[in-house]
C-alpha cells in the first residue's frame, strides 16, 4: 500500500511538472558570511551540477520540488527543496568545528557542549547507530565505540555481570563489571533487551573520571547514557517516521560441529565394552541409560540377540546421521521482524512525541518471541517561567519456549553420533536420556507410566512462558528562576514485573518422570500410591523489580563577557526493590484450574535407584531493598571560549554499608582543565583548523549491591526432621566501603585540513583500590567459611584510545569516508591479600578472573610441551628432564611462580589490542558501508581431545583425527593416543600443555551495509526514505593461528551470518 501510494504521488507530480527555471545562488559561511569558493550544487534527480565562484555565487537549472544539495569540504552538506518561482538563493554552510560544539552532550544530568566537556566521552547519533541491525541497543555500540569490548566467552549472565561488556577493561574483581546504563537521566534497572533501539535517538559513553564521577558509587566500570527520541521543537511541523526491519539467516550447520565418525565411535565403544568399561553401570545401576552401541553389545552379550542381528544392528548405526535428524526434526528457518513508529509535534502550550515498536522473534528452535514497546514523551509550557516534562515507556512481551537443544540429547550423559527421532512411519521414537526404558518397562510392568522419553512432540506437552511488564516514567517540573538559572525538581519510577510458568501435561516426560519417582508400589497387593498426584506440573517463578528516585536540581548556565559558567548542584534518594517467589504445584489441570495438595515435609522412597527424598517445590520467597542518598555538583567553566576548566563532587550513602563507612565524608570528584589551541592567535596554521588539549583526574566508585552491614542467614532445612531452619552463611564486615577507581585521562582533538581529518586521541592510566577480596578469619569462631569479604586489592590498567575519522575522496557524486578505531587496554594485579592462587591456577581458557600479583586479571598459564614419546603419551618437564609422571610434574607447579621449566605464563586470554575499520562509499543517493574489525595481543586455549571427555562423555574436538595410533605416529602428530584405562592427570597435562595454547590475533568482518536515500515531494508534503540491506557475522579474514579454529569460539560453533532488509519512512 505504501509503495503504491509512493508511485502515485511521484506519477502526479511528474505530471504537473513546470518548465526548468534557472536559479541564481550564492553559497556563504554561517559563522562570519564569507563567501565559499568551489561548493558542489548538484540537481538530485536530473544530471546538473556545478561549482560556486570565487564569490560563492553560482548558477543552475532545475525543477519545481527538485532537491538541492549544497557541499564543501569542512562544512556540513545542505539540501534544499526548490520551489518553483524562486529566483535566487542564500545558502549558509555550517563549519564542521562549529557544529561540533553545537551538539550537546548529555552526562545523565546535565547537557553540555562539547568544548565545555574536558572529559573523555563518545556520542552516537541514531545514524550511526542504525548502521548495525539488532535487537539489543548494546549490540549497535559494538565496533563503533573505542574502548567498547564485547565478550566472548561462554557468557552466563550473574549477580555481578549481566551485560557481558567492559569500557577500558576491568576496573574489579568481585564487584559488579557492568558499565552504568543511564536512560533519560537516571540509572536503569530493568534487562537491557526491554529497550527498543529505534527508541534511542542518541547514545553517549562516558569513560574518565571527569565524565563519569558525577555518577558516583556506580560508575567506576563507566557510564552509558542512552537518550530517548524527544518531543518536537516548537517550530516543529507535525512528522511521522515508520521503519520497518526484517531479518533472517540460515539453519545451524551441525555439520561443523564436530564428532567423531560412526564407524571411530563404534570401534571405541566395543574397546570400552570389552575392557570392561561399563560393567561396574550395568550391575549396580542396572537401570541408566545406556548407548545404542552399548546396548547391542550387552544383548549379544547375555544372548538375546544373534551375531548376525547384532552386525545388523549395528549397520544400521553406521546409516544413521544425528546432526540431520536433529535439524529435520527440531529446526526451521529464523526470522526477526522489527517495526517502529513515531509521530511528533509541537504547539505553543504542548510539544509531544509518540512512539510505538514491535519486534517479532521467532527463532530457529521454534521459539517466539513477541514484544510491544509504547513510548511517550510531552513538554508542556505554559509560560517562559514553567516547564513540565513527562515521560512513559511501556513494554509488555510474552516469550514461548520452543524444541530442545542439541546438546541435550545425550545418552546417560553420553554423546553419540547416531540417532533417529521418527521411525519409517513418522512415528515418535523414544531417546532414553536418563533410563534404559525397556529396562524399567520390563521391571515395572504397567503398573507405573510409560517412563520412555520421546522428543518429537514432548516439547509440546511442556512449554515454558515468560511473561514481562514494564513501565519507566519521568515527571520533571522546570522552573526557570532567571534565564540562566533554573530549578527542577524530578520523580523517576519503574517496575519491572516478570512471570515465568512452566506447565507440564501429564502426557510429558517431565511430569511421568516425577510421578514415577515418587510412585510407591505394594508387593502384596500390586496397588500403586502416587504421592506426586496424577496430572501436570505447574512451576512459577515471578521476579519484581521496582525503584524510585527523587531528585532536586539547581542548574545555572550563563555568560560574562568572555567567561562562562554552566553548573550543577543537586541532591537525590534513591530506592530499588527486588522480590522473587517460586513454587511447583502437582496435579495440574487447566479446564479447570486446579491443583491437588503434596506432602512436601515428609521424605518419600524413590524409584528406581532406591532411597528417599522429600517432593520439591515448597513456596520460596525472597526480598532485598537497596538504598541510596547522594549529594553532587559539577561544574564547567570557560574563558574565551578557549581555557576550560571541571570540577565535580559528589557523595554517596547506601544501606549496603553500615554504620562506619556511611558516617566517613569520603567523596567521589574530579577536576579537569582544556585548551583549545587552535583558537590561539599564534596557531595560525592552514592543516590545523581544531585543537584541542584535555586533561582530566578523578575518583569514581564501584559497588556489589548484594553486601549488607549485617551477617546473612539463608535458610535451609533440618537434617533429620526437614523442618525450616537458619543458618549464618556470610559474615560481615562493619569496615566494609566503596571501591574506589583513580583515572587520570589525558586527551587531544583535532581537526586537519579544514576539517577534511578529524579524531581524537585519549591515554589514561586507572587504578582501582579498596577492591573487594577473601580475607581469612578464624573459622573456630565461625564454621561456615574461613573467609570473608574485606577491601584488600588494588589492580592498575592503561591504555589509549584512538578515533580517526577521514575524508578520503569527496567530489559532488562520490566520497569515500574511511575511519578508524583504536583501543590498547592492560591491566594487572597490584595487590590481593589472601594469595591463594599460583600459575597452575590459570592452565585453563582465561575466562575466569584469578588475581595474582603482577598478571592480568585473565590470563593464561600452560605446562611447557616435551611431544609424545614411542607409546602415543604426552611429555612435560621434571627439573629440566621430560617426564610422563604427571602427579609430579602438577605438583612441582604449586606456589605463585612454579618451576618454570615445567610450566609457564602465556599471556592476556583477552585482546589487549583491538579496533576497527569502518569504510563508507557514498555515490549519489547510494551509500555503502563496512566494518572491519580486528583483536591481537593475546592467546587462547583450543579445546583439544582427551580420553577422559571422550570415554565418559563422548565429546572429541577435529584433533582426533590426527590422534597418535601406532608406533612412529610421534614424528608426525603432537596429539596423544586415547587410551583407556583413563588416567585423569593425564588428560590434564595434554589439555594444560603449550601445545594447546595459540595466539588470538584475527580479523573478521562485521557487517556490510548498503543503502539509498531519496527525498520525495508528494504534493505539499516532504517524504524522506531510507531502504537498506544489511549482512552481519559475516566470519574471519584472517588469523595468526594456522590451525581450522576460530579464535572467539573454540570448540563452538560460530554465528550464521544474518541478512537485514528495511525501509525507513519520514514525512
Amino acid at each position: 500500500m505504501l509503495l503504491f501510494l509512493i508511485i502515485s504521488g511521484v506519477a502526479n507530480f511528474a505530471i504537473g511538472q513546470d518548465l526548468m527555471s534557472k536559479i541564481a545562488g550564492r553559497v556563504i559561511n554561517s559563522e562570519n558570511k564569507k563567501p565559499i569558493e568551489a561548493a558542489s550544487i548538484i540537481i538530485l534527480r536530473g544530471n546538473s551540477k556545478t561549482k560556486s565562484d570565487h564569490e560563492g555565487r553560482f548558477l543552475i537549472s532545475a525543477n519545481h520540488g527538485d532537491s538541492v544539495l549544497v557541499s564543501h569540504i569542512g562544512y556540513h552538506t545542505k539540501t534544499i527543496l526548490y520551489r518553483s518561482g524562486t529566483s535566487s538563493l542564500t545558502v549558509m554552510l555550517v563549519p564542521v568545528a562549529n557544529v561540533l560544539d553545537e551538539v550537546m552532550v548529555s552526562s545523565g544530568y546535565q547537557q553540555l557542549r562539547p568544548n565545555e566537556m574536558t572529559g573523555s566521552f563518545q556520542v552516537l547519533d541514531k545514524k550511526t547507530l542504525d548502521q548495525q541491525v539488532g535487537i539489543n541497543i548494546l549490540d549497535r555500540l559494538n565496533n563503533l565505540t573505542p574502548g567498547f569490548r564485547k565478550g566472548t566467552f561462554e557468557f552466563q549472565p550473574n549477580r555481578n555481570e549481566r551485560l557481558n561488556i567492559s569500557i577500558r577493561g576491568l576496573s574489579t574483581i568481585e564487584a559488579s563489571k557492568d558499565p552504568l546504563i543511564v536512560l533519560d537521566g537516571f540509572i536503569y534497572e530493568g534487562d537491557i533487551d526491554n529497550i527498543d533501539p529505534n527508541s534511542i535517538a542518541s547514545v553517549t559513553v562516558l569513560k574518565d573520571a571527569a565524565a563519569t564521577s558525577i555518577w558516583g558509587a556506580r560508575a567506576g566500570n563507566g557510564v552509558i547514557v542512552l537518550t530517548s527520541i524527544n518531543a518536537a521543537n516548537k517550530s516543529q511541523k507535525t512528522s511521522v517516521s515508520i521503519s520497518h526491519t526484517i531479518t533472517t539467516k540460515r539453519i545451524t550447520d551441525y555439520n561443523k560441529l564436530y564428532q567423531p565418525a560412526n564407524l571411530d565411535y563404534i570401534q571405541a565403544e566395543q574397546e570400552l565394552f570389552n575392557a570392561g568399561y561399563y560393567d561396574g553401570k550395568i550391575e549396580q545401576s542396572p537401570y541408566l541409560a545406556l548407548t545404542p552401541a552399548a546396548e547391542i553389545f550387552l544383548a549379544r552379550r547375555k544372548g538375546l540377540i544373534s551375531a548376525q542381528d547384532s552386525t545388523v544392528m549395528i549397520a544400521k548405526l553406521l546409516t544413521m546421521d544425528g546432526k540431520a535428524a536433529y535439524r529435520n526434526a527440531f529446526l526451521k528457518t529464523p526470522f526477526l521482524q522489527q517495526s517502529f513508529a513515531n509521530i511528533s509535534g509541537a504547539s505553543d502550550l504542548i510539544r509531544y512525541n509518540f512512539g510505538v515498536g514491535n519486534t517479532l522473534d521467532l527463532s530457529e528452535n521454534k521459539a517466539k518471541d513477541n514484544k510491544i514497546n509504547l513510548y511517550l514523551n510531552n513538554s508542556f509550557h505554559w509560560n517562559d517561567k514553567f516547564e513540565l516534562n513527562l515521560n512513559v515507556n511501556f513494554l509488555t512481551q510474552k516469550q514461548r519456549s520452543g524444541t530442545p537443544a542439541f546438546d541435550l540429547f545425550k545418552y546417560g550423559g553420553k554423546y553419540v553420533p547416531f540417532f533417529e527421532f521418527r521411525n519409517a512411519e513418522g512415528e515418535a521414537l523414544p531417546f532414553n536420556t536418563g533410563y534404559r526404558g525397556n529396562y524399567l518397562d520390563q521391571l515395572y510392568g504397567d503398573k507405573l507410566l510409560d517412563w520412555n522419553y520421546y522428543p518429537l512432540h514432548d516439547y509440546e506437552l511442556d512449554r515454558t512462558t515468560t511473561r514481562k511488564n514494564e513501565l519507566y516514567a519521568i515527571v520533571q517540573a522546570k522552573y526557570n528562576i532567571r534565564p540562566y538559572l533554573s530549578a527542577n525538581l524530578s520523580y523517576q519510577y519503574q517496575t519491572q514485573r516478570k512471570a515465568t510458568e512452566r506447565i507440564a501435561q501429564v502426557d510429558s516426560y517431565y511430569a511421568r518422570n516425577l510421578i514415577n519417582i515418587f510412585s510407591s508400589i505394594d508387593p502384596q497387593s500390586g496397588s500403586v500410591a502416587h504421592p506426586v498426584p496424577m496430572g501436570g506440573i505447574y512451576d512459577l517463578n515471578n521476579g519484581d523489580v521496582s525503584s524510585y528516585t527523587w531528585r532536586g536540581q539547581l542548574n545555572f548556565d550563563r555568560s560574562f563577557g568572555v567567561h562562562h559558567i554552566n553548573a550543577i548542584l543537586g541532591a537525590e534518594i534513591r530506592e530499588v526493590l527486588s522480590k522473587g517467589a517460586t513454587s511447583i504445584s502437582y496435579g495440574y489441570s487447566a479446564d479447570p484450574i486446579r491443583t491437588k495438595v503434596v506432602d512436601y515435609a515428609n521424605f518419600y522412597p524413590t524409584l528406581p535407584a532406591g532411597g528417599f527424598s522429600s517432593i520439591q517445590g515448597n513456596v520460596s520467597l525472597m526480598k532485598s531493598v537497596n538504598r541510596f542518598v547522594s549529594h553532587y555538583a559539577n561544574v564547567a567553566y570557560l574563558y574565551k571560549q578557549r581555557y576550560g576548566l571541571s570540577a565535580s563532587i559528589r557523595k554517596d550513602g547506601a544501606n549496603v554499608f553500615g554504620v562506619n563507612t556511611n558516617d566517613k565524608y569520603n567523596p567521589f570528584w574530579s577536576v579537569g582543565a582544556s585548551w583549545q589551541l587552535s583558537k590561539e592567535k599564534f596557531a595560525d596554521w592552514k592543516a590545523v583548523n581544531d585543537l584541542q588539549l584535555r586533561a582530566t583526574y578523578g575518583y569514581s566508585g564501584n559497588i556489589d549491591p548484594s553486601r549488607t552491614p549485617l551477617p546473612v542467614t539463608e535458610t535451609t532445612s533440618g537434617r533429620y526432621t526437614n523442618y525450616p531452619a537458619f543458618v549464618i552463611s556470610t559474615l560481615n564486615d562493619p569496615s566494609l566501603r566503596w571501591e574506589k577507581v583513580r583515572t587520570l585521562n589525558l586527551g587531544l582533538r583535532f581537526g586537519l585540513f579544514k576539517s577534511r581529518i578529524t579524531g581524537s586521541f585519549d591515554y589514561y592510566v586507572k587504578k582501582s583500590t579498596d577492591l573487594y577480596g577473601n580475607s581469612l578469619i578464624d573459622y573456630t569462631v565461625f564454621g561456615k567459611a574461613n573467609t570473608t569479604v574485606k577491601n584488600n586489592a588494588s589492580i592498575r590498567s592503561q591504555g589509549a584510545e584512538l578515533n580517526l575519522t577521514a575524508e578520503a575522496i569527496r567530489t559532488p557524486n562520490f566520497s569515500w569516508r574511511p575511519a578508524v578505531l583504536l583501543s590498547l587496554n592492560k591491566n594487572k594485579v597490584l595487590e590481593y591479600y589472601n594469595r591463594q592462587f599460583g600459575l597452575i591456577n590459570l592452565v585453563g581458557n582465561g575466562a575466569s578472573i584469578i588475581p595474582i600479583v603482577g598478571r592480568p586479571l585473565n590470563s593464561i598459564a600452560a605446562f611447557n610441551w616435551g611431544g609424545l614419546n614411542e607409546h602415543g603419551d604426552p611429555q612435560g618437564f621434571l627439573v629440566g628432564e621430560l617426564s610422563t609422571d604427571y602427579q609430579k610434574i602438577r605438583n612441582s607447579t604449586v606456589g605463585e611462580i612454579g618451576d618454570s621449566q615445567t610450566i609457564v605464563f602465556v599471556g592476556s586470554s583477552v585482546p589487549q589490542l583491538f579496533g576497527n575499520l569502518i569504510n563508507t562509499f557514498s555515490y549519489r543517493n547510494f551509500e555503502l558501508s563496512f566494518n572491519l574489525s580486528f583483536k591481537a595481543n593475546y592467546y587462547f586455549r583450543k579445546e583439544a581431545t582427551n580420553s577422559g571427555n571422550f570415554y565418559t562423555y563422548g565429546k572429541a574436538y577435529s584433533d582426533y583425527d590426527r590422534r597418535w595410533q601406532s608406533a612412529g605416529d610421534e614424528k608426525y602428530t603432537q596429539v596423544p593416543r586415547v587410551k583407556y584405562p583413563i588416567d585423569a592427570n593425564r588428560d590434564a597435562f595434554y589439555q594444560g600443555s603449550t601445545v594447546n595454547v595459540l595466539k588470538g590475533d584475527h580479523a573478521r568482518l562485521e557487517y556490510v551495509n548498503l543503502s539509498w536515500r531519496n527525498l520525495w515531494q508528494l504534493g505539499s508534503k516532504k517524504l524522506n526514505t531510507r531502504l537498506f540491506l544489511n549482512a552481519s557475522n559475516l566470519g574471519l579474514i584472517w588469523k595468526s593461528n594456522k590451525e581450522d579454529v576460530d579464535p572467539d569460539f573454540s570448540g563452538r560453533l560460530t554465528p550464521n551470518p544474518t541478512y537485514s532488509l528495511g525501509l525507513n519512512v519520514n514525512f
